[in-house]
């Protein structure tokens, strides 16, 4: 395995663990089994660790947000699909989920700016079209983004930080069902 994707495999589950603050470049140069130099010749600072952990969280997620989308054949389908999708990742990456729900460092905004907005710009083309032909209601893109995914967002940071024991993926299709419900066009 490459050293830079080790060092953000071993960072993430420090950063998960014990947030930023609480982590230590040097327990994960010890974890890695690396040199000092290795760190900082992938990595300046850890500022910059977490941001590459963080933006690779963020990549992997909306990776399978957009692919719940594509593989949809209707708006039903795809606004249960992206919730469904969205639970069984947070269920099957607690690490990289934790480090989303944390809150974001200062800089981060600026970096994750580009990506954020080409994802969001794909979901809203997606939403525009089934709004237009009737199937799903007409929303500001904040208030859309609450009704879908806020009670799974919710759910989800619930079950990472141990409030609810029963695994996301179990509740996925009620909450599916329920976004569905309050989205689709009912006139």
């Amino acid at each position: 395995m490459p050293i830079q994707s080790l060092l953000l495999d071993v960072a993430e589950g420090h950063f998960a663990r014990r947030g930023v603050l609480g982590t230590r470049l040097a327990d994960i140069r010890q974890e890695a089994g690396v040199s000092v130099g290795a760190v900082y010749h992938h990595f300046p600072n850890k500022e910059e660790l977490y941001l590459q952990v963080w933006l690779r969280a963020l990549a992997d997620y909306q990776g399978g947000f957009r692919a719940a989308l594509a593989e949809c054949a209707d708006a039903r389908s795809g606004v249960e699909g992206a919730v469904v999708r969205h639970l069984h990742w947070v269920s099957g990456n607690p690490q990289r989920a934790t480090i989303l729900a944390a809150p974001r460092p200062p800089g981060l905004d600026e970096r994750a700016d580009t990506t954020n907005a080409a994802f969001f710009r794909d979901v809203t083309h997606w939403w525009r079209v089934h709004e237009h032909y009737g199937t799903v209601r007409r929303f500001d893109f904040d208030v859309l983004y609450a009704l879908w995914l806020g009670p799974a967002q919710e759910y989800s940071r619930q079950w990472l930080a141990g409030a609810m024991t029963t695994d996301p993926t179990a509740v996925a299709p009620e909450l599916a069902r329920a976004a569905w419900d309050s989205l689709r066009n009912q006139e």
